[in-house]
């Protein structure tokens, strides 16, 4: 049984972590205190935080420097006397705030898991994941209340890739209750859980090496800003190198139902954006390039070879 809740602690941790590479100034702000049951959210992400890193090391007073420096930045245009960027960065906190609220008053995470696996052994997963699933439209009532505030202080790029993270976070909320929960349901009967929990270690590799630069061990965060909110190659790029990472391992799964489950998961991202054509770009970029290293070693094994069949003629005559 702990194996099996630690599994599936490890399923909501992914969609954490992917949904967190998406809007990743949400997850600063989830740190914030006074938010409502952040220590279970806390216990998630540490799955996979890069080795060494701790949250510990930033402080409220650094979270709050960063927020209303950035506030500061997407509002340099404007007058100096039209801008409060104090004011923007509390607005922003108090609605972080209501959103953990909000939340964990739909959802907590620690009584959801604990119903799982009270009812996986009597195969009523449906109706748990369906009565959570009903308050699918609060929820995102939730985060749409907490995007209103924070548009204020994003840059016109950042506004411009809004819309779709937005729309990729709305994207993976239906995916988790695809029929009200038959995908989740499936993932968790088919060994799912007990999948991610054998490679969560590979998983954390996976996620260091995708996006381990974007929260370095050693932080400097008297010189650090807050990234850019957007989706761009290079983080389109990193989102499929993890999501190749991830599902790799988890095909050696005894059942490969999880990973096509996982696999299916990231497909909803790369559809809802236009990181399905910057990948399929990338891939077609490497294909071209090893099949030129693969001409010219021919060239160059023709060339030898000829040269051998000259120097054998001329050895004989």
């Amino acid at each position: 049984m702990e194996t099996t809740l630690n599994g599936s602690r490890q399923l909501l941790a992914l969609c954490v972590a992917l949904i967190g590479c998406c809007c990743c100034l949400v997850a600063a702000e989830l740190q914030l205190p006074n938010a409502a049951n952040i220590k279970d959210l806390d216990e998630l992400s540490a799955h996979y935080l890069p080795a060494g890193y701790s949250p510990a090391n930033v402080s409220l007073a650094d979270l709050e420097r960063l927020l209303e420096q950035k506030c500061e930045k997407a509002n340099a245009a404007l007058p100096a006397s039209e801008v409060n960027a104090t004011k923007l960065r509390q607005d922003i906190q108090q609605a972080g705030v209501r959103l953990m609220e909000c939340i964990n008053g739909l959802a907590n995470i620690t009584v959801v898991l604990d119903e799982v696996e009270q009812a996986r052994p009597l195969g009523d997963l449906d109706v748990v994941f369906e009565k959570y699933c009903l308050r699918l439209p609060q929820a995102r009532q939730c985060l749409t209340d907490f995007n209103s505030v924070l548009l204020p202080c994003l840059t016109r790029e950042e506004r411009q890739h809004n819309a779709v993270l937005q729309r990729i976070i709305g994207k993976l909320l239906d995916f988790v209750c695809y029929k009200n929960g038959d995908q989740i349901a499936l993932f968790i009967a088919e060994q799912g859980p007990e999948c991610l929990e054998h490679h969560k270690d590979n998983v954390g590799t996976c996620l260091e090496k995708s996006f381990g630069h974007y929260m370095p061990s050693q932080l400097n965060i008297s010189q650090a800003e807050l990234p850019e909110l957007v989706l761009g190659t290079r983080q389109c790029t990193e989102l499929h190198d993890f999501e190749s990472c991830v599902v790799r391992h988890l095909e050696t799964c005894s059942n490969i139902t999880p990973s096509n489950i996982v696999e299916s998961m990231f497909r909803y991202v790369r559809k809802e954006s236009n990181c399905q054509q910057v990948v399929d770009r990338v891939a077609r970029d490497r294909s071209e390039a090893l099949g030129l290293r693969s001409g010219a070693t021919s060239r160059w094994t023709t060339a030898a070879g000829a040269t051998i069949i000259l120097a054998l003629g001329s050895a004989l005559m």
